[in-house]
């Protein structure tokens, strides 16, 4: 989508600009980058911007940023003969093609995924591209628009898309963000806050940061553009009338002509008129001079500097000051350059002690994890501080980079990146929402509202009408009659069994509520939070007797429960990730010992059988399955290790899980995937 376009014929902009990084997380390579010639007196050959973000390659993300900006940059002022979309265009070719090429050097040509915003401003025109999340916006006046809309799209041979350009106006103010901003704030506050004028950017910035930093999700790499106009050459220069002096090629001579452009600028100030302790000082500096300095005749002692005129009083003023204010600027950069050696020291300090709590966690990591769990954390707070000062930012990146691979280590982590995948359900219905996953046998199925899924082998056959009345909500296999149930919404039992859906009654005519269903030999067992109980249903010759209380535990709260699993023992998994024993009725001391570093606190189903020695939890906020050990002899179960999806390994959140031969399969709401599972 172009920008608005306007002309203004003889207007000249500058354009100050400031980055900032907005959110806590670690879970991503942020940078921010920006470019213009040194040697572009009239910055006819623009500037250009880059906000990146790449997930899920931390390893080598700031190289991949860096070869994509240097090219992009190194194309862009290329041919400085063609026109401005030209050299972009040219150059986003350039950024594709580095992309590409980091693609065919990897197997997988996964680089990880990228949100960048590529942008450039050129003799008052903007110029930009995006992909993935970035965006870019345009804020004047209060009106904040989403220049960037349209931009990304999805292509398998190019990165960026799309260009759009348009002309800039005075006191507008450009964001370039790695994330969907208008996620976290409006955009009339967005407009508010980079509305003034007189502010400086980077101050709108820290205002954006402190707005939504306690809503954003994930973390943003922001660049702020302000247009100002820039102070014409007729107004900043030295009138051919007026010449101070002229400099023949001496180093004297070189330094003269460099301060000339700033007395001019400095006389139309009128300095001298509008603060009087500079008449002062001025007036002072002048009176210590020789007198025949400031006539004609004394340029004689200075054969290569040929004075003009007389200087007066008034220049030699100018020039005084002039002189202060690059003694001034020097002493300031040295205390600068200074201030930053220390705070590079003291960020070096934190990066150090980050390491040795490191190598402490790694020691103590096998016998006392939570101790381990304690000093990653306090080193993931001494690199993320580094992180956010903006020194030594790359090793900082390195070292949460480190801290994750521990973490893995420790745990034992298992990361999926590229599952096998068994069946599209979309493909047979592309509106459906599975719920659940079964077995049967020999074969697997999956079921929505509506319908039941089978999958032979990899053939996924067509989906089958389980009601044209009722709404599935859960689902179990019936291996004792095989057949399989499924309660409905409305407190409907329906039964497939021998190719026939039909419905299956209680002696009572009354099925439970609940949030899960499970079937034990003949019995089935729903799990009733609400009423604090699961309820046992025993099978009969035609149907089933009424529901009875399992739970004999007057204690036994329920409030957070979310899922059953059953093989002699039921368990019982909280919201939470505690879980709670029954057998026989009577609650069973449980513990879990030895808990990931990175606890659950979100689960959402269990799963295990008599077959297994293994307690399976899915935590679809982490997709992840995690894996306790069943201890028999001293009661709980011991972490063992856990299964990672990493982001785009599977299409959707994960919503079910089974283990059949030795093989973890797991389910968003379109697809059915699985992964062998080892060393169990």
């Amino acid at each position: 989508m172009p920008l608005p376009v306007l002309y203004f014929p003889s207007m000249a902009f500058t354009y100050d600009s400031e980055f900032i990084f907005i959110g806590r997380g670690d879970e991503s390579f942020l940078e921010n980058y920006s470019y213009e010639l040194s040697d572009d007196a009239d910055g006819s050959g623009g500037k250009i911007y880059m906000s990146l973000e790449i997930l899920n390659n931390q390893a080598e993300a700031e190289d991949i940023g860096e070869a994509i900006f240097a090219n992009f940059k190194q194309v862009f002022y290329g041919e400085m003969n063609k026109e401005p979309f030209e050299r972009f265009e040219a150059a986003l070719k350039a950024a594709n093609q580095t992309i590409e090429t980091l693609k065919e050097e990897k197997v997988s040509r996964f680089v990880g995924n990228l949100n960048i915003a590529l942008g450039a401003i050129a003799d008052g025109t903007l110029y930009l591209s995006t992909t993935g999340d970035a965006e870019v916006y345009l804020v004047r006046k209060r009106f904040v628009s989403i220049v960037s809309e349209g931009l990304a799209e999805d292509s398998k041979k190019e990165t960026f898309v799309n260009v759009a350009n348009g002309t800039l106006e005075p006191h507008d103010r450009v964001v370039f963000s790695s994330t969907r901003l208008l996620r976290y704030i409006t955009k009339g506050e967005m407009g508010k806050i980079f509305s003034d004028a007189s502010s400086q950017i980077g101050d709108a910035l820290t205002q954006l940061q402190d707005f939504i930093m306690t809503e954003i999700l994930g973390r943003s790499a922001v660049i702020g553009v302000a247009v100002k106009e820039s102070v014409g050459q007729e107004a900043g220069a030295v009138q051919e009338d007026e010449p101070i002096f002229t400099e023949s090629a001496s180093r004297l001579g070189g330094i003269f002509k460099k301060l000339t452009a700033s007395v001019g600028f400095l006389r139309n100030l009128n300095l001298a008129q509008r603060f009087s302790w500079v008449k002062k000082v001025g007036q002072k500096a002048a009176d210590l001079l020789p007198k025949k300095l400031t006539s004609h005749e004394s340029t004689s002692s200075f054969p290569k500097i040929h004075f003009h005129e007389r200087m007066s009083r008034e220049r030699i003023l100018l020039l005084v000051i002039v002189l202060l204010v690059v003694l001034i600027s020097g002493i300031f950069w040295v205390r600068t350059r200074g201030s930053q050696n220390r705070v590079i020291a003291e960020q070096q300090v934190k990066m150090n002690h980050a390491r040795e709590l490191m190598n402490d966690a790694s020691t103590v990591g096998a016998f006392d994890k939570p101790k381990a769990s304690e000093l990653l954390v306090e080193a993931e707070k001494q690199a993320m501080e580094v992180l956010n000062s903006r020194f030594l930012r790359a090793e900082a990146v390195r070292i949460l980079d480190d801290i994750n691979k521990l973490r893995d280590s420790l745990d034992d982590v298992k990361r999926v990146t590229e599952p096998t995948l068994l069946a599209d359900l979309s493909a047979k219905r592309p509106n459906v929402s599975a719920l659940g996953l079964l077995n049967l046998k020999d074969r697997l199925y999956s079921f929505e509202y509506n319908a039941l899924y089978e999958m032979i082998l990899d053939k996924l056959q067509e989906p089958l009408t389980i009601s044209d009345t009722e709404t599935i909500i859960l689902g179990a296999s019936y291996p004792d009659q095989n057949s399989m149930l499924f309660l409905t919404r409305t407190g409907k039992m329906v039964e497939y069994k021998d190719g026939r859906f039909a419905l299956a009654n209680t002696k009572d005519g009354i099925w439970k509520k609940g949030v899960d269903i499970k079937s034990y030999n003949d019995r089935l067992y729903i799990l009733d939070p609400e009423r604090n109980q699961v309820w046992r249903y025993p099978r009969q010759r035609d149907g089933f007797q009424a529901g009875e209380a399992y739970s004999q535990t007057a204690s036994l709260d329920l409030k957070n429960a979310v899922s059953l699993a059953i093989d002699s023992s039921i368990y019982i998994l909280g919201s939470d990730g505690f879980i709670t024993q029954l057998y026989q009725g009577q609650k069973q001391n449980f513990p879990l010992r030895r808990s990931p570093l990175s606890p659950l606190t979100a689960p959402t189903k269990i799963y295990t059988n008599p077959d297994l020695n293994h307690l399976f939890i899915l935590e679809p906020s982490k997709q992840r399955v995690v894996l306790y050990r069943k201890d028999p002899k001293n009661g709980g179960a011991q972490y063992q290790t856990q299964y990672v999806f990493e982001k785009n390994a599977v299409s959707g959140v994960l919503r079910d899980l089974l283990v059949v031969d030795n093989r973890l399969y797991v389910m968003d709401d379109k697809h059915v995937y699985f992964v062998n599972l080892s060393g169990l």
